[in-house]
């Protein structure tokens, strides 16, 4: 059974599938031909047609509709440059059991529109038919021309189901709520009212959309996340883009894992076991095999301490190749070592876990230094009433 991911794309007016590298080319040079100030303006039947032409020229689908049993709602994060976005998950399942997840910001208009017709969709429509869609609605407000992002959700008969009203209504009293203090401390700055708005927003409709995962699962019908084991984890992306994710465990007394990437021609994730042995680099290392044939040596070993932190366990990815001579050389595929860490589950199990204790025997690294990254404390700024009620929503 597979599984697929799709978005909402604004300028195609369409959903377009995630991480896919002849889309993301598509789009790019669609860019390039709508120019950079009518791109990031938005939504335009201009822009429309040159970005459908640039993704059927690459032979790449976008889809006006999504259509299969509604089986899953559900809230994720992702961490861009380092900053966290909440997404929308959901879930249709096709009569083969092929699984189409639509993720959306959850600061989006169209995720917003779509939670309030999720509402009311359940659970009259959990695990029956569903088709989710969308258009560009394009209005003029002071002489400008804008686009509101319109989700339509329909039941198996197609009938548009309709979207609960109490939801914008209450979201707009949470704006009200966060905004008036600020007006009445004459705060003028339509950009910071602007974002308290957005950010008031975005609470309400994610706090929406976790209640409504929780109704799905109460009905069995939810598509669980495999369960995270404990391991010892670290991700690395190479120079072209390409994530790898790297998971150990003990295992009979010794260290083995796999090396997960992404296939750039299918889109698809693959895995390959490792199993580690003492190698040619010093510490341990392991060859991970794909099934395009490409060839990953996975090397751990153990950094140098200094002053002001303790050694840690550290873990390089390289490619083999030769040199003008002929001599075997070993290219490393990301630009620096990159530090193994403990996922959450094996945290929680910390030292008395056989990972644990096994990589204090084979590297001389302790428990400590293994643990969870954790972002350093943010003091909060003791200022103007405006300024800490900014700071304590984060921005």
């Amino acid at each position: 059974m597979a599984t697929r991911m799709m978005e909402r794309n604004n300028i195609v007016d369409g959903f377009v599938r995630v991480g896919d590298a002849e889309t993301r080319m598509a789009l790019n040079e669609a860019r390039k031909q709508v120019g950079e100030d009518a791109w990031k303006h938005g939504a335009s039947p201009e822009a429309k047609e040159v970005a459908r032409a640039a993704l059927k020229a690459r032979g790449v689908r976008y889809e006006d509709h999504l259509t299969g049993k509604l089986v899953d709602v559900a809230v994720a994060q992702t961490h861009p440059n380092g900053e966290t976005r909440n997404k929308l998950r959901v879930t249709l399942e096709d009569v083969h059991g092929d699984k189409t997840l639509l993720s959306a910001d959850l600061n989006s208009e169209f995720a917003q529109r779509l939670l309030a017709k999720l509402d009311p969709a359940i659970p009259d429509h959990a695990g029956k038919e569903v088709t989710i869609g969308g258009f560009a609605s394009m209005v003029e407000r002071d002489g400008k021309t804008y686009a509101n992002h319109v989700a339509t959700l329909k039941g198996a008969d197609g009938t548009e189901i309709t979207a609960n009203p109490e939801h914008n209504a209450k979201a707009v009293e949470r704006v009200k709520a966060i905004q008036q203090p600020m007006l009445d401390a004459g705060m003028t700055d339509r950009k910071v009212l602007n974002q308290l708005a957005d950010s008031a927003r975005e609470k309400y409709f994610l706090e929406l959309a976790e209640d409504l995962s929780g109704r799905m699962k109460s009905l069995g019908l939810s598509s669980e996340a495999p369960q995270k084991y404990p391991a010892l984890e670290m991700g690395a992306k190479d120079r072209d883009g390409v994530w790898h994710n790297l998971s150990l465990h003990e295992k009979d007394g010794e260290l083995v894992g796999t090396l997960q990437r992404r296939n750039r021609e299918t889109g698809e994730y693959e895995k390959a076991p490792l199993q580690f042995q003492p190698g040619e680099l010093g510490g341990m290392q392991a060859e991970a095999c794909f099934a395009d044939g490409k060839r990953i040596l996975v090397a751990l070993s153990r950094s140098e301490p200094s002053e002001h932190r303790d050694a840690f366990l550290q873990a390089q990815l390289y490619v083999r190749g030769q040199d003008r001579e002929g001599r075997e050389t070993l290219e490393p595929i990301h630009d620096r070592p990159r530090q193994v860490r403990m996922n959450e589950p094996l945290a929680a199990i910390g030292a008395n876990s056989r990972e644990a204790r096994l990589i204090q025997e084979r590297f001389d690294v302790g428990a400590k230094a293994l643990e969870p990254y954790k972002a350093p404390e943010v003091v909060a700024y003791s200022g103007p009433s405006w300024a800490v009620i900014l700071n304590d929503r984060g921005r």
